[in-house]
């Protein structure tokens, strides 16, 4: 049944083509014929085009967001275990971090019960340093050893992706760190009267669990330069429904010039997995700036997708609460929204 009316709607060859964030633009264009099916567009995006896939690159946390996701290089928080695992010897008390995201505010994706879908996409993160401190006698400061425990969560009402990671990391030297992590990938869809009549989806399972690994590395060039590189899903990690879909392996490297109060950030980051036709590549700039004794932190950010702004405030000093935010603007590939909105909590303790 979905099957006919996406075939007359002349849909069926444009799933092949186009991302779920165009059918997104495409279907809501067209909402005022087919209110019906216009989450069911999306939701089989999802499950039946590989040039889309499931656990796309929107990045976590508020502060990283708020600088077009230029992180890898810095990565000095309670975000590390998603953009480099190294950075977490930074750290050297424990942190508990929550971020709560807004995805495209205003786009109202509409479900085939008429109500409409509020996309969810947050994240939670524990790090713990084990090991003493090192480098006491420099302006470095790090932890030996450090072990992190996350989890990255979509959710909507047809459609869910759990991300869950262990980490470890080490200083190895004074200036170089490394970090790996185990990460567990699950995948689900909600069964409804849509999957129910589906020829395939009707007898295959609606969800699947598979696992792989992260690995990261730092290196401090001086007090004011480091550079980090990144290799994540290097194990094959199906997340396929209907058929095997291993997760494209991602590459990232940067570097983050850090000179009193502000950073200056470069980021390159390369999925081995062609979109539309095009290699998945992306740029991203960013920089940060404290002030007021590094209690208000501002940032900008940019990359290929997205234009960003975010903001801190924080409180206490042995014990301290920061309060992130984030504004991601996307360029060129999802309309008639107003940005999505990151608030993010982190404590020190």
């Amino acid at each position: 049944m979905v099957d006919k009316h996406l075939g007359c709607l002349g849909l069926d060859s444009m799933l092949k083509r186009v991302t779920c964030q165009e059918i997104l633009s495409i279907m809501r264009s067209l909402r005022a014929h087919i209110s019906r099916f216009v989450y069911v567009g999306t939701l089989l995006c999802h499950l039946l085009t590989p040039a889309y896939g499931a656990f796309p690159d929107l990045g976590a946390g508020a502060r990283p967001m708020g600088m077009g996701g230029a992180y890898i290089g810095l990565a000095n928080d309670a975000n590390a275990p998603v953009w480099n695992l190294a950075g977490l010897t930074q750290l050297t008390q424990p942190e508990l971090m929550a971020t709560f995201v807004s995805l495209y505010t205003g786009l109202n994706a509409q479900l085939f019960n008429g109500e409409i879908d509020q996309l969810g996409y947050h994240f939670v993160s524990y790090v713990h340093p084990i090991g003493g401190a090192s480098d006491e006698n420099t302006t470095l400061a790090h932890s030996k050893d450090v072990i992190a425990a996350s989890g990255l969560f979509f959710d909507s009402a047809l459609y869910d992706e759990q991300t869950y990671v262990l980490s470890y990391a080490k200083r190895l030297t004074t200036r170089i760190s490394a970090g790996i992590g185990a990460k567990i990938l699950r995948v689900g869809v909600v069964a409804n009267e849509y999957t129910h009549a589906h020829q395939l989806l009707s007898n295959a399972s609606l969800s699947r669990t598979s696992t792989t690994v992260d690995f990261g590395l730092q290196y401090a060039l001086s007090d004011k330069v480091q550079f980090g590189v990144v290799g994540e899903n290097l194990l094959p990690a199906n997340t396929g429904i209907l058929q095997t879909e291993d997760l494209p392996i991602k590459w990232g490297i940067g570097v983050a010039h850090c000179s009193g109060n502000s950073s200056q950030l470069l980021d390159f980051v390369f999925r081995d997995r062609r979109v539309n036709g095009k290699r998945d590549i992306n740029v991203r700039l960013g920089a940060e700036h404290w002030l007021f004794q590094r209690q208000v932190g501002v940032r900008i950010g940019y990359n290929v997708r997205s234009a960003t702004l975010g903001a801190s405030y924080r409180y206490g000093r042995r014990t301290q609460a920061q309060f992130d935010y984030a504004f991601i603007f996307p360029i060129g590939s999802i309309v008639d929204t107003l940005g999505s909105h990151r608030v993010g909590l982190a404590i020190r303790f």
